[in-house]
């Protein structure tokens, strides 16, 4: 795998998902505040929102006709008149007088009263007043209309919306509604999770943290790995370390560089021999340990181990012996990538990572 800083497994993603719990946690409960806040907001305007209704009956006869024939009749004419040709004619009856466009006058609904010759005129709006306007329309247009049209039939009006107006009893501009604000409370919610989970992945996938060790590992592929438990498993592992180097008789110099918590590893190092610390920090040096800037990291000094502290920026020393130590939860791709590029300086590089828990 080639390293970048938007490198991840998929256990990265999800561990670092996890650990970013309280961004999620304070993203949704913003995100949900400003959505639930606009839904009470938009649920507020309803009123502009709801859609009325208005009916208005007419009385078709045939004298003609009776029995099944004068049935088959009226359910022939309701379907003429619910028809979309004759919603066209009706639109064509609309002047520039009327408080309602061609388009708005074809919201209507032709049912039969059962057991009835009546047909009720149902018409929708986005208010009282143009629904009965609608339904009393619609209703004059088949009053007048030819006795061809209506196949011989007459049609009487029988109660327009107006008049029911008057009747207390009557219901003829009903409220039938918008959405549900329930319904809206759910989405809103919804969106703010749906979001939450879009930033905190967005957060993590641009994040310069290594969350998955193994990255490392395979960034190293040749290094010699060792990831002690606790702090008594630090020291083990360094002696051993320290152990390979004698019995293999290296003369060679070693670099240890430490990238996170430096005063405290060095506490836990028990080198023998000459040591250089290269950092920044005000140290107290135990005997045999000789502190020198940062700066000073590429002149010449005589020691058998350089200790140098990379907590604040990458400096790598040259030795043909490097043992890197990470902290397996504040590694960093940028780290990794500059320690990559000073690795190249060096040949004949024997590797040693240390990842600390």
């Amino acid at each position: 795998m080639n390293l970048s800083v938007h490198s991840h497994s998929v256990k990265g993603l999800l561990k670092g998902m996890l650990n970013s719990w309280r961004l999620f946690v304070a993203t949704f409960v913003v995100l949900t505040l400003i959505l639930e806040a606009g839904t009470y907001v938009y649920s507020r305007r309803g009123v502009a929102t709801n859609t009325y209704s208005a009916t208005s009956k007419v009385l078709l006869t045939q004298e003609t006709l009776d029995g099944g024939s004068l049935q088959l009749y009226l359910n022939t004419e309701k379907v003429m008149i619910g028809s979309e040709s004759f919603a066209n004619y009706v639109s064509k009856q609309v002047t520039a007088k009327e408080k309602f466009s061609k388009s708005e006058v074809t919201n209507y609904q032709i049912e039969n009263e059962n057991g009835t010759s009546i047909l009720n005129i149902t018409a929708t709006a986005n208010s009282a007043q143009k629904a009965k306007q609608i339904s009393n329309f619609v209703l004059e247009v088949v009053a007048n209309a030819s006795s061809e049209q209506l196949r011989g039939g007459n049609a009487t009006v029988v109660e327009t919306a107006e008049t029911a107006e008057t009747d207390e009893t009557a219901e003829t501009a009903k409220v039938l509604g918008g959405q549900s604000n329930r319904k809206l409370y759910v989405v809103a919610g919804l969106m703010a999770v749906i979001l939450s989970f879009m930033v905190l992945f967005i957060r993590v996938y641009f994040d310069n943290r290594i969350y998955d060790f193994e990255i490392v590992k395979i960034a190293f592929p040749t290094a010699v790995f060792y990831e002690p438990a606790d702090e008594n498993e630090f020291k083990k592992n360094i002696a051993r370390i320290f152990k390979g180097i004698k019995q293999n008789g290296n003369t060679v110099k070693t670099d240890i560089t430490i990238f996170d918590g430096f005063s405290k590893i060095m506490g836990l190092l028990n080198v023998e021999g000459t040591t250089n610390v290269y950092s920044n920090q005000k140290l107290a040096m135990p005997k045999g340990m000789t502190q020198m800037s940062l700066d000073s990291l590429y002149e010449q000094h005589d020691a058998n181990l350089n200790v140098i502290d990379a907590t604040e920026k990458v400096a790598m020393g040259l030795s043909e012996t490097q043992i890197l130590v990470f902290n397996e939860n504040d590694c960093t791709k940028k780290q990794v990538l500059k320690v990559l590029q000073e690795l190249k300086q060096i040949s004949n590089l024997k590797l040693v990572v240390i990842g600390l828990k």
